[in-house]
C-alpha cells in the first residue's frame, strides 16, 4: 500500500526546522533509444525468479512503460510522460531541485542517493507499479523451472507471462494511495480541548497577516484528536501549481530584481505540538497549489514527493481556503497487528468555521471550503516518488480548464 509519509531520517537525525525552496526544473535529458535496446533494457527485469505483470498487456506495452518509467526516475520525464521544460536563462538551474531547496547536508544526500541508482530502480518500480504493473515473485522451484528453459523458449514465456490473466507467485502491487480505513486511523469528532491559532513562537510578532491584493490564504488545521497523534509536530509542503502545464510553477532566476513575490512554495509546519486543534494561516499568491508531501515528528521538508499524482487546491484572492485538518499519525497500531505512521487527512469545514470564528471573529464567514481535486502530477524530484490521493475528490482531467484568475 502507498502511503502519503514517510518520516525523513535526516529530519530525524538533524531534529531542527527547515524548509525547502522553490523547486526547480530538471535539465532535460536526451534520449535516442532504439525499440530494440529499449527491449533489452526492460528486459532486465524479467528474471528467472521475478518479473512485472498486467493482465492483457502486452509486451511492447511493457516494454514501453519500462522505458517511460525509466526516464521519469532519471529526471527526464514528468510523470504524466511528457518532457519538462528547462531553460537556464529563465530558471535556477539544479542537479535536483530538492537538492537544491534542502541545500548542505540533506540536499547532499538525497543527491548521493539518487546518483547511485539504489532508489532511481525503486521509482522505477513503484512508477510501474501505479500504472498498474505487480511484481511476481516465483518460488524456488518455479525459478529452477524458469532457468532450465532454452532462450527461445524462455523469451515466449515472457512475451506471454507479462499480460497472462493469472499468475502463481509472491505478488507485490500498489492499489491504494490512501491511508487505509482502519479504526487507528480515525480521527474523532469534535475538539479535545481549547483550539487555538498559531502565528508565531515570537509574542511580538504573532499577528494575524493582512492579505495583500491578489492575495488569499491556505488554512490547515492541525488536529490531533486521536490517541497516536498526541504531541506530534508535522508539517504539510505544498506547491505552486501551472495547470496549463502540467507541472509546478517555477520561481525565476531574477525574480528578485523584478520584484517578483508570487507564492512559489507554502510550509505549512505545525506550531505547538500540544495544541489539540491548532489552526495555521498563511497568505499566498491566488491560485494552484498541490501538496507536494509531508512529514512527521519533525517540522522539516519531504524526501518524498506525490509527483505521480498529488491533491490539488485552488485558492481565490481574498478568501481564506480551507484545505483540511492534518493529523500526524505515529506509530499508530492496526487492526493486521502492523504498525503505520502517516499523515492523515480529514475535513470537517463545520467545525473549522465555528472554531475559526471564536478565535477571530473578525473572520467569520470568510472562511470557504477550498475544491479538492486528485492526480496533479509534475516533475520528479525527491528520494522517493510517489502518488497520494484525497478519499472521494475528483480527478484533476474532470475539472474544468484553469482561468487566468490567480496570476500564474
Amino acid at each position: 500500500m502507498s502511503m502519503i509519509v514517510r518520516v525523513s531520517l535526516v529530519a530525524v537525525a538533524a531534529g531542527m526546522v527547515a524548509f525547502a525552496a522553490p523547486a526547480m526544473a530538471q535539465p532535460k535529458i536526451e534520449n535516442n533509444d532504439t525499440p530494440e535496446e529499449i527491449a533489452k533494457d526492460a528486459a532486465r527485469d524479467l528474471k528467472d525468479n521475478r518479473f512485472y505483470n498486467k493482465p492483457g498487456a502486452t509486451r511492447a506495452q511493457y516494454d514501453a512503460d519500462w522505458q517511460e518509467c525509466r526516464l521519469i526516475a532519471r529526471g527526464s520525464r514528468l510523470a504524466n510522460g511528457t518532457i519538462p521544460t528547462y531553460n537556464p536563462a529563465i530558471y535556477n538551474p539544479s542537479i535536483s531541485p530538492v537538492a537544491a531547496g534542502a541545500g548542505g547536508l540533506i540536499g547532499g544526500m538525497i543527491a548521493a542517493a539518487i546518483a547511485e541508482g539504489v532508489q532511481r530502480r525503486e521509482n522505477r518500480k513503484r512508477c510501474l507499479m501505479i500504472k498498474g504493473w505487480q511484481m511476481v515473485k516465483l518460488s524456488d522451484a518455479q525459478t529452477a523451472k524458469v532457468a532450465a528453459m532454452a532462450d527461445g523458449d524462455k523469451e515466449t514465456y515472457f512475451n506471454t507471462i507479462v499480460g497472462a490473466a493469472s499468475v502463481e507467485g509472491e505478488i507485490e502491487k500498489l492499489d491504494r494511495f490512501s491511508p487505509p480505513e482502519d479504526p487507528a486511523l480515525k480521527v474523532a469528532p469534535g475538539v479535545a480541548g481549547t483550539g487555538t491559532l498559531w502565528l508565531n513562537k515570537n509574542p511580538a510578532k504573532a499577528v494575524m497577516p493582512v492579505l495583500e491584493p491578489g492575495q488569499g490564504a491556505i488554512v490547515v488545521a492541525y488536529n490531533r484528536n486521536n490517541p497516536a497523534a498526541k504531541d506530534r509536530f508535522g508539517l504539510v509542503q505544498m506547491f505552486r501549481y501551472d495547470r496549463e502545464k502540467g507541472d509546478l510553477a517555477y520561481q525565476p532566476r531574477d525574480w528578485k530584481k523584478k520584484g517578483d513575490k508570487t507564492t512559489y512554495v507554502v510550509p505549512v509546519p505545525a506550531g505547538d505540538r500540544r495544541a489539540v486543534y491548532e489552526f495555521r494561516i498563511i497568505p499566498v499568491t491566488a491560485g494552484d497549489y498541490v501538496i507536494g508531501g509531508t512529514t512527521l515528528g519533525v517540522n522539516m521538508p519531504p524526501q518524498v514527493s506525490n509527483c505521480f499524482g498529488a491533491p490539488m487546491v485552488s485558492v481565490k484572492a481574498g478568501e481564506y481556503a480551507y484545505v483540511g485538518d492534518a493529523t500526524p499519525v505515529m506509530g499508530a497500531a492496526l487492526a493486521d497487528g502492523k504498525k503505520t505512521s502517516v499523515m492523515v487527512f480529514t475535513r470537517n469545514f463545520a467545525q473549522a468555521q465555528a472554531e475559526l470564528a471564536r478565535l477571530r471573529p473578525e473572520l467569520s464567514g470568510k472562511l470557504v471550503e477550498a475544491a479538492v481535486a486528485n492526480r496533479a502530477t509534475y516533475s520528479c524530484a525527491a528520494v522517493t516518488m510517489d502518488r497520494f490521493d484525497w478519499p472521494g475528490a475528483p480527478e484533476i482531467a474532470a475539472l474544468a480548464p484553469a482561468s487566468s484568475e490567480g496570476g500564474r
